[in-house]
């Protein structure tokens, strides 16, 4: 990725920024649907999406910063906040982060989610491999063979 930030203004820089978290918050709507909707087979490709977008807004936020760490600003939220004399840029950054701030809470509800569901399944697991172990099959004398974990319990 180019440096962007480097002879550009902040204002270009954030629309950047704001571009991508509005990317990342997609991926994060359409990973929220595949839970709801129970396609886990899209989750795999949706994290990986994930990854790659989390990837690159790291970089542009690096990017920013070095800018401002060029100008001598330091790049923290109040400092940046009060460096923004331009009002295109502040209401970008103001943009930027609510989108980020929704992008946080939307990751968190999908991480819940997936936590809930893991539950289950883990509970329908656990389910499961009692009642295999509590089977009881007939062998060829007519004698109850208990099985655990599939192993015979008794001699037929």
């Amino acid at each position: 990725m180019n440096d962007v930030v480097t002879g550009a203004d902040i204002a270009t820089c954030l629309q950047l920024e704001l571009a991508a978290v509005g990317a990342f918050l997609g991926i994060l709507h359409r990973e929220q649907e595949a839970l709801i909707e129970g396609k886990i087979e899209q989750l795999e490709v949706l994290a990986s999406d994930k990854a790659q977008m989390a990837g690159q807004l790291a970089e542009l936020a690096a990017q920013r910063n070095r800018g401002l760490a060029s100008r001598n600003l330091n790049p923290d939220r109040e400092r940046m906040e009060a460096c923004l004399a331009d009002a295109k840029a502040a209401g970008a950054w103001r943009d930027l982060q609510g989108l980020v701030q929704a992008a946080q809470q939307l990751n968190r509800t999908n991480g819940e989610m997936i936590e809930v569901r893991l539950q289950h399944n883990q509970q329908a697991l656990a389910a499961l491999q009692g009642a295999a172990g509590a089977v009881s099959l007939y062998g060829p004398k007519g004698k109850t063979l208990g099985f655990s974990g599939g192993r015979p319990l008794g001699r037929v």
